[in-house]
């Protein structure tokens, strides 16, 4: 199955991520929430290897949807088009992980 071919059930999946999040937010207790994380995280599991290592700082839906943006205009920006906003989201919350990272090497020296 091609990427463009597994755009649709992405979406879907997102749609459901996005669904998980406002449930968790609106969790009557913590061992509902847990259970609600436990299904966001399995089926975040689902997505391809390129989407889980792109968005591994940024997984929520918003950061997923982000990401798609971007991955496919640069698969085909003939045919898709992005806007600076979106790409310049996507690079800043994409470097801010990277500064969040290299913080840690302080803490944590190898």
């Amino acid at each position: 199955m091609s990427d463009s071919e597994k755009i649709p059930e992405i979406l879907k999946l997102i749609d459901i991520l996005d669904g998980l999040e406002t449930l968790i937010e609106g969790a009557p207790n913590e061992d509902v929430e847990d259970i609600l994380e436990e299904a966001w995280l399995q089926v975040s599991d689902t997505f391809p290897d390129d989407f889980k290592a792109a968005t591994q700082h940024d997984a929520g839906a918003e950061g997923l949807r982000r990401y798609l943006k971007v991955k496919t205009f640069f698969e085909n920006p003939s045919e898709r088009s992005i806007g600076a906003s979106d790409l310049e989201e996507y690079y800043r919350s994409y470097i801010a992980a990277e500064e969040d990272e290299e913080s840690t090497d302080f803490f944590f020296p190898e």
